[in-house]
């Protein structure tokens, strides 16, 4: 396997240590940016995986079981039908996390198709370091392929860093984790698609909400909202979404209060709403600088559910083509082709 450190990994934003860890409204972004970074926030992510509470491996579950019609229709779109051999495809992960979805993924592929490489792109060292010791060291596949790691921002980076200059194999990338949900979707799948070639395909996942059109008088009832919540106020989260305050300052979870709110999304996604964890107390000292910093409320992390009609019509503007997409329990799953 090959692990390469992309350059905007050293870009003048990531290179000195306090620039980052030294600023509180530098390393608390809300689009998670910082929080998988470092020993500390990637053990708090790999805590919320564990804990039953949140559903993480319930999840994995169901994704594994919408596999297999997943690349059904991959092989049908590739002109392969379902009993013809496949050209190689390289299977390209936007964010491994732990790795634990992308090994299911890997084994769905490999046993209908030809894998010709894998690459894995993440921001946190960390957890990529986790993904790829997974994915070495798993057994059972028809024929080996090699695993890239690609240690970089998918918001810096381009093609070419990812060896994927020239004319080559069809690509499958994947975007899971709900990072859509994290970030502008319009500049997000803009700069996405430019990694990518005609053709190439892409997997997203999605959060769904049920509760249909919402015009701007319609309130959420108690019970709506407190549904909206379920499965993040839980210890395991309330630390993974402090995780950047703890590396930062001298702060614990434990020091400050809690608040989740759920509002209209600022997106260009009608009908989604946003929920918000945010932290109310804050009174530390930074660890760097020794400042004293005091925050009424500091929000920590925001991510998007969407509503299903309007998050497919939304990616039919966006300069892909639905090959698949399916529904399971609340997650929206998508397989896109660039157009």
């Amino acid at each position: 396997m090959t692990f390469l450190v992309d350059a905007s990994m050293y870009e003048a934003h990531n290179a000195l240590p306090r620039d980052v860890y030294g600023d509180l409204d530098t390393v608390v972004r809300t689009d998670l940016h910082y929080h998988y970074s470092t020993p500390v926030c990637a053990h708090r992510w790999l805590a919320v995986c564990d804990d039953e509470a949140y559903g993480h491996r319930a999840l994995l579950d169901r994704v594994e079981g919408a596999l297999p019609p997943l690349v059904d229709a991959l092989r049908v779109d590739r002109g392969t039908g379902r009993g013809a051999g496949t050209a190689p495809l390289t299977f390209v992960s936007l964010g491994p996390g732990d790795g634990a979805l992308d090994e299911r993924m890997l084994r769905a592929l490999d046993a209908r198709m030809d894998i010709k490489r894998y690459v894995g792109l993440d921001f946190s060292f960390e957890l990529l370091r986790r993904a790829t010791h997974r994915l070495t060291r798993a057994q059972g596949w028809r024929r080996p392929f090699p695993v890239q790691a690609v240690c970089g921002d998918f918001n810096g980076i381009d093609a070419s860093a990812l060896g994927f200059n020239g004319i080559g194999d069809a690509r499958l990338f994947a975007l899971t984790g709900f990072t859509i949900g994290n970030y502008g979707e319009d500049a997000l799948l803009a700069h996405i698609r430019e990694l990518m070639r005609p053709g190439d395909y892409l997997l997203v996942d999605a959060r769904l909400h049920a509760l249909g059109p919402l015009p701007a008088s319609r309130a959420l009832t108690p019970a709506e909202r407190q549904s909206m919540l379920d499965g993040y106020d839980l210890k395991s989260v309330r630390e993974f979404v402090f995780g950047p305050v703890e590396v930062a300052t001298t702060a614990t979870a434990a020091d400050v209060t809690f608040r989740f709110d759920v509002d209209r999304a600022p997106t260009t996604v009608p009908n989604a709403l946003r929920i918000v964890i945010a932290c109310e107390g804050l009174d530390t000292t930074m660890r760097l600088t020794g400042e004293h910093v005091r925050r009424a409320v500091l929000d920590l992390a925001v991510t998007t559910k969407y509503h299903a009609p309007d998050l497919h019509a939304w990616i039919a503007s966006a300069g892909f083509g639905t090959v698949w997409q399916d529904d399971i329990g609340g997650v929206g799953l998508f397989l896109l082709k660039r157009q």
